[in-house]
């Protein structure tokens, strides 16, 4: 698909997971989307005999995330790095913070028309480096980004969903699509 545009990025926190459920918390908004890029690492071996390649195999490990958005509130990068955030709205980093595992959902505009609508399921991120620098002639802005990896979820290897609204005759799902994390209608067999 040709994506032109991304925009209502939103999370939720896991409360919950075991191998029998993955239970969400509330969805709330994450701040205005600049880019939500995934990067899967695929990695590959062959079996070599009498001089040639005889087979080939993949494993699929985790996907990198790297999120960019025009700003984070201070309730949100502390719901998604582990933090607190103190009486003052001030965010305190700590040697203890521990990000918690997030489902990230959102819309993309598909160039053929309407949206591709997306949840990634499990999602731990990582602070990032924060850069900060003198105004100059021309206005730069430096905006936050993290980054983090996406694991199947522990009950049933799920990673990602997407669903494009062109391939939908009931477009209700849509209005609910940040009300919960969305799931499959039908669940595969892990």
């Amino acid at each position: 698909m040709a994506i032109i545009g991304l925009k209502d990025l939103h999370y939720a926190i896991i409360e919950e997971e075991d191998e029998n459920k993955t239970v969400y918390g509330e969805v709330k908004r994450l701040g205005p989307a600049r880019a939500f890029n995934i990067a899967p690492t695929i990695n590959t071996a062959d079996l070599r005999a009498d001089d040639a390649p005889l087979f080939s195999d993949t494993a699929k490990g985790p996907a990198t995330i790297t999120l960019n958005t025009a700003y984070l509130e201070s309730e949100v990068e502390a719901d998604l790095l582990g933090k607190t955030v103190d009486e003052r709205g001030g965010i305190v980093d700590s040697g203890t913070d521990d990000a918690p595992y997030v489902a990230v959902g959102g819309r993309a505009e598909d160039a053929r028309g309407g949206y591709q609508w997306f949840w990634v399921y499990r999602i731990k991120f990582a602070p990032s480096e924060e850069n900060k620098e003198t105004k100059e002639d021309t206005p730069a802005y430096q905006t936050p980004s993290l980054t983090g990896q996406a694991l199947p979820r522990i009950n049933d290897q799920l990673e990602r969903y997407k669903l494009w609204d062109g391939d939908v005759e009931d477009k209700t799902i849509f209005d609910e699509w940040f009300d919960e994390v969305v799931e499959p209608e039908e669940t595969p067999e892990p």
